[in-house]
């Protein structure tokens, strides 16, 4: 079996992660506090354009599978691939948050097409074994063009202007696209006559696995439900990162380390949890993360050196595994592979509803406020609320 081919179908998924996540998202904490003083805009006012970003995803995402059955794959990647870049170079256009309410949305509903709907979707009909290590570095890429990308587009800001950072963001999504728009592959290795990595060892068990059941309106899958936008809220916070730095008295130059440690935190532990998943189990590796970020959230409350900030923000960079890595694999953990596809979109559009209103949220708590503790302790809270919903899934799961 040539086993070379699943791993280049890897590397594009990289790419992709790396575009729809690591730059489209992770990095825009970095424009929040200069485009909104440059256009004397509230913080959470202009933050809202990434609300509505991730409102056209989450809203895209539950038909990303029918509309890949429908049309041919590559065309579809391809033509949201140009969208995403064209409106992000348009953002650099903005001068109200009118303009930037539509490009946001515009933006949301084309990443929604090589985001994480369908890279998951790839992982699972290309991978079987080492399914969660395929996943974790996939997604450990979104953090890996975050921490790169996050201080170089404030270098280009503070050097230049927040509309140069604009156009170079949409220059490094093309590039790191460019390798799944150009290289053959199909969604599924059966698509193309082969089988996915590991699938004849695993053959037995997913024999076993076509006899589950599958209810939407259900205890466990609303509680996952549920779960997976309470988790999706948390990881918003990172974005105002810089922010709360800058509020502490530090300058923005030096704020922007605690993003990119908030990406290299994502980085790492989406590594870990993929491989910890693999050998000890997909709930174990996300109770495991989620203690990480809870010890990360109590030192950025109580951190005022810029050191204990930082390794504060790299521990709550785990929340990202939690969001990308950990509601993927428990998804097809808690309802099965076979339902993954039918599951997934639904739970992923509670993840960006999640993300939607924290990320404005977030930054109308400091604008209210002038304060970043209040949006810690909710996170605490919905940390604490995520644990007791994990514990209803895992009781009230259909076999």
């Amino acid at each position: 079996m040539f086993m070379k081919k699943h791993w280049l179908v890897l590397v594009c998924c990289c790419g992709l992660a790396a575009a729809s996540i690591g730059i489209s998202i992770n990095s825009s904490g970095v424009f929040y506090t200069p485009v909104s003083k440059n256009l004397h805009m509230l913080r959470g006012t202009f933050s809202m354009h990434m609300t509505l970003f991730s409102l056209a995803t989450a809203m895209m995402s539950l038909f990303v599978p029918k509309i890949y059955e429908k049309f041919a794959f590559k065309k579809v990647l391809t033509i949201s691939v140009i969208v995403a870049v064209a409106s992000t170079a348009a953002m650099a256009l903005g001068k109200n948050a009118l303009t930037f309410y539509i490009l946001g949305a515009v933006r949301g509903m084309s990443t929604s097409l090589f985001s994480i709907v369908p890279i998951t979707i790839i992982i699972n009909g290309w991978f079987e074994k080492k399914h969660g290590l395929a996943t974790s570095i996939a997604f450990g890429f979104s953090g890996l063009g975050g921490t790169i990308c996050s201080p170089i587009l404030s270098s280009i800001i503070s050097s230049f202007n927040w509309q140069m950072g604009y156009l170079l963001k949409a220059i490094i999504i093309l590039l790191l696209c460019l390798p799944a728009c150009i290289y053959p592959f199909k969604m599924t290795a059966f698509d193309e006559g082969l089988v996915p990595y590991g699938y004849q060892e695993r053959k037995e068990t997913i024999q076993k696995q076509t006899t589950s059941s599958f209810h939407f309106i259900s205890v466990s899958f609303i509680a996952f439900f549920i779960f997976g936008m309470l988790i999706s809220c948390i990881t918003s916070v990172t974005q105002h990162l810089p922010g709360y730095g800058e509020s502490l008295g530090y300058p923005l130059t030096t704020c922007a380390m605690l993003l990119s440690a908030g990406m290299m935190g994502n980085i790492v532990s989406k590594l870990i949890i993929g491989s910890l998943s693999d050998y000890f189990g997909e709930m174990k590796a996300t109770l495991m993360m989620i203690g990480v970020n809870i010890l990360g959230i109590i030192l950025l409350m109580i951190g005022k050196s810029m050191v204990l900030l930082i390794i504060g923000a790299f521990m709550f960079g785990s929340c990202y595994s939690l969001g990308a890595v950990a509601i993927p694999l428990l998804t097809k953990y808690f309802f099965k592979t076979e339902n993954y596809a039918k599951a997934f979109p639904t739970i992923s559009f509670a993840s960006n509803v999640g993300a939607a209103i924290s990320l404005s949220m977030v930054g109308y708590i400091y604008d209210f406020f002038g304060s970043y503790l209040y949006a810690f302790i909710i996170a605490l809270t919905m940390i604490m609320i995520s644990l007791a919903l994990l514990f209803i899934v895992t009781k009230t799961k259909e076999n």
